[in-house]
């Protein structure tokens, strides 16, 4: 028995996918790799959270109260049992903001030259601060505070 040729046309046209399904493809493919080649460029040189960032959201509620109740706001940190004070003085007096202990899990350890570090918060945005050494996670961390505008930052030890 023999097949018409329009038969067999007709039968092999089915087969794979048009010049269009392949471009239409190709094009959601390029979009997708749009969007996740910057995530894929950050890919492990983004820090966990974790004691860098205890330290650092303490230092930033310190220099918002410093804005905030234009005064001068000093942070006390002792770097072996990880307590922490937080105290206020400007023109309407003088007080204790906070008291506690820093959460940083069992692994990762504050580290320091000085037995307590100090950090001091002025209205004007001026910084009079010690750093610390986060140790226990990845890589060593430093936090430090910018002299001039009193934003904390973490850096990693080199």
């Amino acid at each position: 028995m023999r097949t018409s040729p329009a038969r067999h046309a007709r039968s092999s046209r089915s087969q794979g996918f048009t010049l269009w399904e392949l471009t239409i493809v190709l094009a959601v493919m390029a979009v997708a790799a749009t969007l996740a080649a910057p995530a894929f460029a950050r890919f492990g040189t983004e820090q966990p959270a974790g004691a860098a960032d205890a330290v650092i959201n303490l230092l930033r509620d310190a220099r918002k109260a410093s804005l905030d109740f234009n005064a001068n706001v000093t942070v006390r940190l002792d770097p072996k049992t990880l307590r922490y004070q937080v105290d206020t003085a400007g023109v309407g007096g003088f007080g204790q903001l906070a008291d506690g202990t820093l959460d940083m899990g069992l692994t990762q350890t504050l580290e320091s030259p000085q037995p307590r570090v100090a950090f001091v918060f002025t209205p004007t945005g001026a910084t009079f601060a010690d750093s610390v050494i986060v140790r226990g996670g990845v890589v060593p961390m430093v936090v430090h505070v910018d002299a001039w505008s009193g934003v904390a930052h973490v850096d990693t030890l080199k």
